[in-house]
């Protein structure tokens, strides 16, 4: 690995660690809170101002929590704001956006049906992202029915994850919804939820009994969060997985996903125990992701009860993989293999026969974006001689 490919590879991985590590205290202090709010019981002992109290334990000490209202002349001098952890985890989304799908000719963004350039793909990311938030806002600013929010609100995912994997690359559209979900997810505290906050400690400041229909405001848009905060996660997981991204049924395979996490997030937060019957349907999405994926996630594309010579599958391999997987690649982003796989002769292809299944036949996420426009007879006939070859493995 020379240096340039060493400095892509530690680039990529602190981008990701960053991330990784600012989502865990963005979702750790959201989880937290949320279960403040249905673990506080009215005090043992009624005080002025109190509406709730909670005793833990940890570290060895005993803690009180208290759950107050705010009232004027009685601000602490010192309060905690949590705002920088959603900061911080979108911003490193956004980095490794950026890093990953929309530089090095947005390769992983740009699907293989579509003809978009670079600057065109990014373009089309970055409005939807705007506009997508720009909706969902109006919907839950100027509606005042929540029935028919959350109608339009499932209409508006539906449409967004419609429209994404039609213009980008499976994978690519997989995380541009977690983008749009996630600076949703940030707006709602920059926009909403913080600004209603803020106003409520001027009116105290000021001697003013606040307003809480601010509070009540703040919190629909900090519930959203919660709800928005499984979705996000699965999708961050999604690029590991082409079998989910690339299956024939990827959207409906997206959109179960989406509705499961919100459901399974809704069990966990509710404070009536009669609502945790969310979790059966959930629970039946997954099976029959389970099912569909088993079933039909596979492309039935190889010819095994024929033969095929290494002559025949390597012709393909030579004009779809070898501009990258060469020893002296000519693609204009790779200078180098990817991961150091060369793939020119016949030893060499032996000994990643499992990873050119998966990223071949199964994935379909090589050639990357099929910018090389494999066609599924080649892959069939590559799927073919792959699965003789492991077979006497």
């Amino acid at each position: 690995m020379n240096l340039t490919a060493s400095l892509d590879l530690w680039v990529e991985y602190l981008i990701r660690f960053s991330h990784l590590v600012a989502g865990i205290a963005w979702i750790g202090s959201s989880f937290y809170f949320i279960w403040l709010d249905s673990a506080f019981t009215a005090p043992e002992a009624p005080r002025r101002n109190v509406d709730g109290e909670l005793y833990m334990v940890h570290g060895g000490f005993y803690y009180l929590v208290e759950k107050r209202k705010i009232f004027p002349g009685e601000l602490p001098a010192v309060l905690h704001w949590f705002k920088w952890e959603a900061t911080l985890t979108v911003l490193t989304g956004y980095l490794l956006l950026i890093y990953l799908y929309y530089l090095k000719g947005a390769s992983l963004l740009i699907g293989s049906e579509t003809a978009l350039t670079q600057s065109e793909a990014i373009l089309l990311s970055l409005g939807l992202i705007v506009s997508g938030w720009m909706i969902y806002d109006s919907i839950w600013k100027y509606i005042s029915s929540k029935l028919i929010n959350t109608f339009l609100s499932a209409l508006l995912l539906w449409g967004f994850v419609f429209i994404n994997l039609h213009f980008f690359s499976a994978r690519g559209a997989f995380i541009q919804t977690g983008a749009m979900l996630g600076s949703m997810m940030l707006l709602n505290v920059w926009v909403r939820i913080l600004p209603g906050q803020k106003k409520m400690i001027t009116d105290a400041t000021q001697g003013k009994v606040p307003d809480y229909s601010f509070s009540l405001k703040a919190k629909t848009r900090s519930v959203h969060n919660t709800y928005f905060t499984f979705p996000v996660l699965f999708i961050m997981l999604s690029n590991h997985y082409p079998g989910l991204y690339n299956h024939p049924y990827n959207w409906q395979i997206l959109i179960i996903l989406l509705i499961s996490g919100a459901l399974v997030r809704h069990a966990m937060v509710t404070k009536s125990p009669m609502e945790r019957w969310t979790l059966l349907p959930a629970a039946l999405g997954l099976l029959a992701l389970i099912f569909v994926t088993a079933t039909s996630g596979t492309p039935a594309l190889g010819k095994t009860s024929e033969t095929i010579t290494f002559r025949e599958a390597h012709i393909i391999v030579q004009l779809r993989c070898l501009s990258c997987h060469g020893s002296h690649p000519t693609d204009e982003i790779f200078r180098e293999a990817p991961k150091g796989v060369v793939l020119e002769t016949e030893e060499q292809m032996l000994k990643v026969l499992p990873q050119l299944h998966q990223q071949i036949v199964v994935g379909k996420t090589m050639p990357l974006a099929n910018k090389t426009k494999m066609t599924d007879e080649e892959r069939s006939i590559l799927s073919a001689w792959i699965t003789s070859k492991l077979s006497k493995n």
